[in-house]
């Protein structure tokens, strides 16, 4: 099972956010609100600060690291159930991993911060020829890692873009509405499941 992280595993928005509006008081922009930025997440840092500061992306892109390394851990907490669930997971045997469009220095590091790094044995994000989601390239790296074929791979995400990638690598793709998405939206992106909370995840899993 490969799970995306923001809005799924972890409610890491009020870090954006606040990096993200200092960005833009550099920048000389209006703020946003968290129902705004979280419409605005889910394909990478450089998406968000070219929807954000349009031409002068590559300024704010720079300033935004400059300030997430600071706001990255702070701003960071655990989705409802998220520790029982993968602990209940790990009982049961699953493998799990993360495959995520956030840059997977502050993936790996906010997984740690909250304690449910030892639960993963892969952890991956762009980087090199991992290719950003919607492209399969991330699940399919994760699944090399943990040493199992597609119709074994179960992805669990909270956006239309998660279905995407899962589509795209043709594994199965569970969404929870945590993220910017309204179940409207989710229903409309096909999932294969569409759950309510996290530990409705449990029951897609035989002991």
């Amino acid at each position: 099972m490969i799970f995306d992280l923001d809005g799924t595993l972890v409610d890491s928005y009020p870090g954006i956010l606040q990096s993200l509006n200092e960005t833009l008081r550099h920048l000389g922009r209006p703020s946003v609100d968290l129902p705004g930025v979280k419409r605005m997440v889910g394909r990478g840092v450089e998406n968000l600060m070219q929807q954000a500061a349009g031409e002068r992306w590559q300024e704010a892109l720079t300033f935004f690291r400059e300030s997430y390394n600071r706001t990255h851990l702070t701003g960071s907490t655990l989705m409802p159930d998220v520790q029982r669930i993968l602990q209940a997971l790990r009982e049961r045997g699953t493998l799990l991993g993360v495959a995520s469009n956030k840059p997977p220095e502050y993936t790996r590091n906010i997984l740690k911060h909250l304690q449910i790094d030892v639960f993963f044995q892969d952890v991956c994000g762009p980087d090199g020829s991992i290719q950003p989601k919607p492209h399969p390239s991330m699940l399919t790296h994760v699944m090399e890692h943990l040493g199992v074929s597609a119709d074994q791979t179960l992805y669990v995400g909270d956006m239309a873009l998660d279905a995407e990638t899962a589509h795209n690598a043709k594994v199965a793709v569970a969404l929870i509405p945590g993220g910017g998405a309204t179940l409207v939206e989710l229903q409309a992106a096909h999932p294969d499941y569409l759950l309510l909370k996290f530990d409705d995840v449990l029951s897609l899993v035989t002991s």
